[in-house]
């Protein structure tokens, strides 16, 4: 240890606490809210929203569906980008195709709801039916990263690494304080210990 510069070591770990707690600050609330709502699942029973729009298919999908109707499944990209384009559906989890009918039918997850797009090439008509969640269902499936995309995904994985350094400066910043440093290890040690017999004594496991 004797070639580690300590007070650059402090010095940085002081620096790089500050910044990532301040940094973290929305995030850090944010998680520690939606966990609680998560721990009150009852909470959410009424926070759910339903909604439907009618619309006109565009005339230039509708007039080439019909003339291939047959072949229906080749404009599925064609479909997913105009639901993308006006309402900001993007990744269907699933397309259905019904043929005598002329259907094509989307199913959209989303965080705490879903949409499902049915495309009528018939009548040239589209129903959306979708459900939204109130705020706490939406933070509810934020942090569990549920239908949230690849980028909010990221936004979670690098939140926890930065968590995580932030805990350990902070470690690195109470072994600098000699008044305080064995105080604060046992508090680590308490705060380590506490949730182990809680989960060995009270937490049901085979």
């Amino acid at each position: 240890m004797a070639f580690i510069n300590k007070r650059a070591l402090y010095s940085t770990s002081r620096a790089l606490h500050i910044y990532i707690s301040t940094a973290l600050f929305f995030l850090l609330i944010l998680f520690c809210v939606s966990g609680i709502v998560l721990n009150h699942v009852d909470w959410l029973k009424n926070d759910k929203n339903n909604g439907q729009v009618t619309a006109a298919i565009p005339t230039g999908l509708f007039t080439k569906a019909n003339a291939q109707l047959d072949t229906l499944p080749t404009l599925y990209p064609e479909i997913e980008a105009f639901l993308a384009k006006q309402y900001s559906l993007t990744k269907a989890k699933s397309i259905e195709w019904e043929k005598e009918d002329a259907l094509v039918m989307l199913d959209y997850p989303l965080p705490a709801g879903f949409a499902y797009a049915e495309l009528d090439f018939t009548t040239g008509e589209l129903n959306l039916d979708y459900q939204t969640g109130g705020f706490l269902s939406l933070i509810g499936d934020l942090h569990k990263g549920r239908h949230s995309g690849a980028v909010w995904s990221w936004v979670i994985d690098i939140s926890a690494v930065l968590m995580i350094i932030f805990s350990i400066t902070g470690m690195i910043i109470l072994f600098q304080n000699r008044k305080k440093r064995l105080a604060g290890i046992w508090i680590t040690v308490l705060g380590i210990a506490t949730p182990l017999v809680i989960y060995l004594c009270w937490v049901p496991q085979i």
